[in-house]
């Protein structure tokens, strides 16, 4: 029998998540114009890359040097896991105008959801075979992307979830990039 990975949360809880995160969508869906988000990213690069960084480093990347990176972004994962509440959601509706939020039943199932590229190129992971994972932290207030690029997007409207980030970032090898 297939075990359940994830349940959403009581309407009240929901109804709570929703007036926290009225930008979600905005984000989620990379609208323009969210001017009370700011983002930053968490990444295995110490500065922006410009088109010859780009270039050299992320086309044709060695799997051992895709392995680290990976590995880098997994600690990091599993850091934040360890570190404060996270919650699935999911835009509903026709027009993605209703966004259920969702627990995870297990701890193993939020480690395995927020392996980085599903999972995939963790050795001995059994994959989700979601591609790209999408969480809010509560706490926080935040919510994390993963992204393709070996960066991922942290998005947030108050300076205080900096602090907690940016250690993790550290204790995993990461580098904290913040937007204009």
């Amino acid at each position: 029998m297939h075990k359940r990975r994830l349940l959403n949360l009581p309407e009240d809880r929901q109804a709570e998540l929703r007036r926290q995160y009225p930008w979600l969508k905005a984000v989620a869906e990379d609208e323009k114009g969210r001017t009370d988000v700011k983002v930053m990213s968490v990444t295995v690069f110490d500065h922006w890359l410009s088109r010859d960084d780009t270039n050299r480093l992320l086309e044709d990347v060695p799997p051992e040097e895709q392995a680290s990176r990976t590995a880098k972004h997994a600690k990091f994962c599993g850091l934040l896991v360890a570190g404060t509440p996270v919650l699935s959601f999911a835009l509903r509706g026709r027009s993605h105008d209703r966004t259920i939020f969702r627990r995870f039943t297990s701890p193993q199932a939020l480690s395995k959801y927020c392996a980085p590229d599903g999972g995939r190129t963790l050795r001995n992971h059994n994959s989700l075979r979601h591609h790209h994972f999408r969480v809010v932290l509560p706490e926080l207030n935040c919510a994390y992307f993963e992204s393709w690029d070996d960066t991922h997007q942290l998005y947030y409207t108050d300076s205080i979830v900096i602090r907690p980030l940016q250690e993790w970032a550290a204790q995993a090898g990461l580098y904290i990039l913040e937007h204009g």
